[in-house]
Order: structure tokens, then sequence, then C-alpha cells
């Protein structure tokens, strides 16, 4: 007998109501993709003059800077098949138009993201899609006299100099705000010295992917990630330093981070795993719970289709076929905190013995040979289990 939850949640799966409420709010999802996706193929650049040579040259680095942000690979520009490309960057814009920015002029420009992940396949190399992981950066900055963490209110041309830079990769950049809150929970020395506890503790309100410390003095920064805020203190940071001037310096580190995120989120088109696998998602409380699920399914990268085979209990199995292997998958799955991954061990399978032909029977002599009796033992082989989440909202 089926239970009251699912009874109730078949209902409201099927109930026109509660579909009208579902497409309201997959249009808006859908709205909301759509522009970060936009942002991803689209991009702004200086102009040094108004010379038809100049704007070429300033289309290739649009250019260049739009398939190193959609690939996750920062030296993408040396690629040989991108670089036969450039000369025939025209072909890839879909609108063009100009601003300003400074005082300076600047070209606008949106590209093809079809033609794009073409190329991208053409050239081998990977598609880095959205939702992209969001880093906090809690940035101290030493003077020499003294030292002072950088606030997302202070002003300071660092913040604008990082989010730059993050807008160049395609990665989300979070600030602290500074309120009384940021400021009980983490000091200075915890910040400086890289101190796990308060620096998960003060981080967890943003709610970020991943954590980054970053310590500037004089033309030199070194940075700590924690890639994963949800285990701060569990994994040992990621860890790098970087030279130069602001922009040089930050530009570095940005790459470095935006590299280590894409090397583990990133798919390779065109490559498919050829048997879809089953997928179950438990801890579903209502009907809610599963359109959060299944938008989110849906929406990663690595997942080429994803068809729904039962509700039962609050657990929804899915069958589903990736565009690449289960690391990345599972990689792409643990950015959204709401999940959680269930290891499931492989169960043993029972395959029955083959039945001696009717025909022949133990003793029996054939050409002279006598049958001996036989008994051959049931197979048992392991059967891969269904990858399994447990929501957790």
């Amino acid at each position: 007998m089926a239970s009251i939850y699912d009874q109730r949640l078949k209902i409201e799966l099927s109930g026109k109501y509660m579909l009208r409420i579902f497409f309201f709010v997959l249009a808006l999802a859908f709205g909301q993709t759509s522009a970060m996706a936009a942002s991803l193929f689209s991009t702004e650049v200086v102009l040094d003059d108004s010379d038809r040579a100049t704007e070429q040259a300033a289309k290739q680095k649009a250019f260049v800077d739009v398939l190193v942000r959609t690939s996750g690979e920062s030296a993408l520009g040396d690629n040989a098949v991108i670089q036969k490309a450039l000369p025939s960057v025209n072909q890839y814009i879909t609108q063009l138009g100009y601003g300003e920015s400074e005082g300076l002029r600047t070209l606008v420009l949106a590209f093809d993201d079809a033609k794009i992940r073409t190329l991208l396949t053409q050239a081998q190399a990977p598609y880095w899609g959205l939702p992209r992981p969001e880093v906090l950066f809690w940035l101290v900055e030493d003077n020499a006299s003294q030292r002072n963490v950088v606030w997302e209110q202070s002003g300071s041309a660092l913040i604008d100099t990082l989010k730059a830079e993050g807008e160049r990769r395609g990665l989300p950049v979070l600030m602290p705000v500074g309120d009384f809150d940021d400021v009980v929970a983490v000091s200075i020395p915890d910040l400086w010295g890289g101190f796990a506890a308060p620096i998960s503790q003060a981080s967890a309100r943003y709610n970020p992917t991943g954590v980054a410390v970053v310590k500037v003095r004089d033309n030199r920064l070194s940075w700590q990630l924690f890639p994963n805020a949800a285990s701060i203190g569990n994994d040992a940071p990621i860890e790098g330093q970087a030279a130069g001037a602001p922009a040089q310096a930050f530009a570095k580190m940005i790459d470095d981070i935006s590299d280590y995120y894409a090397d583990r989120l990133a798919i390779n088109l065109g490559v498919a795993d050829s048997s879809a696998k089953a997928l179950r998602i438990s801890g579903l409380n209502d009907a809610e719970d599963f359109f959060v699920v299944e938008r989110t399914l849906k929406g990663l990268n690595s997942v080429a289709a994803l068809r729904l085979e039962s509700i039962e209990e609050g657990t929804a199995t899915f069958r589903i076929s990736l565009l690449a292997n289960e690391e990345i998958f599972h990689n792409e799955m643990m950015t959204d905190r709401r999940l959680r991954r269930v290891e499931v061990l492989p169960e043993p399978s029972v395959i029955p013995a083959p039945v001696q032909p009717a025909s022949i029977e133990s003793g029996e002599m054939i050409d002279g040979v006598v049958v001996p009796s036989l008994v051959v033992p049931d197979a048992v082989v392991p059967v891969t289990p269904a990858i399994t989440y447990q929501w957790i909202g």
C-alpha cells in the first residue's frame, strides 16, 4: 500500500495547479541561467585607437578571452587550432558595439555559443559551463605599519581589480561585507595564520563553494584556497604565490584558481558515456524538493539526458546519460551543498547455472565415453550499484 506521502506527491505532480507553478519557476530559472550563460560568450575590450587593424586585434583578443573563459584553460590561446581560427574571428561574432570605460573607448562583443563549442571540440579542448563555483576572498593587506582586511564596502581599488579578473575568467568572486558579524567571527591574525576553524565559521554565512585567503605585501601576494568550504580543516588547502602590480598578481592567482576548478568540472565535448546509469536521490520531502532536484540535474554540464523512472517513499530513481565520466559528474554535484553523496557497495547477483540437456543423462555412455555426473554451481557476479545521493535541502 502506498504511503500518504506517495499519494500526495503523485497528486501534486499531476495537478494542473502544481504544473503551472512548476513552469513559472522553470521560466524564471531559465531566464537567469540564460543571462549567466550569455555572459560567458560576451566581453568588452579597450580600443587604443580607431585604426581598422587595431580593431581587428581587439576582436582577436576578445575572442581568445571568451575561449579561455568557456574552456577553463588559461593557456588555450596557444593551441594550434585556435591560432588558425583567429584570422576568421568575424564569423564567430554575433553582436558588435562600442562603449566607454574609464574614459577609454571600448569594443563590446558577443560570440556564437554553438560555434564556440564546435571550435573547442576541434581544438580538443574542454567546455566549462554553468554553474560556476563561487569563491569567497578574504583579502588582507600588509602595508608595513599595519594589516587590514579589505572589505566589500571599503572602496579599495584591489576589490575592483580582483572582481575584474574574476569576470575575465568567469569565476564568481564574493567579498566579505565587514559588518559586526564578520569582525566578531574572525580576526586578522586568524586570517594571516590560516586558522581553519574561525575562517570556516566566518565564511559559512556567505555559503560559498570555496574560500580563498589572500595576503598582499608590497608587490607580492600569497594565497590559500580551500576548494570545498564545507570541509575546511579536513583537507589541505591549495597554495600559491604571485608577484607584480595588483593587476598582474591577481590575474595569475585567478588563473591558477580557475584552472584548478575547471580541471575538475570541465567536460570534453563530444565524449559521451555509452551506457545510461541509475541515479537515486533520497530525502525528498515533497514535490518542491523533486522539482528542485530535477532542475539541478538537468542544469549540470556533464548530464546529456535525464529520465525519471520512479518515485517511492521520498526516493526518486532516474536513468541518466553522461557526457563526461562519473568523477566529473560527482565534482559538479558536490558544488551544491544541498546534496550529499552516499557510498553504496556493489551487491552480488546470482546467475543460475546452465541446465544439462535432457537428452544426456549422467553416467550415460556416448561414443564410448561415459558422461560424468556434473554439478555446476551458480555464478556470482557483482552488480554495479546505482549512483546514490541524499537531498539535505
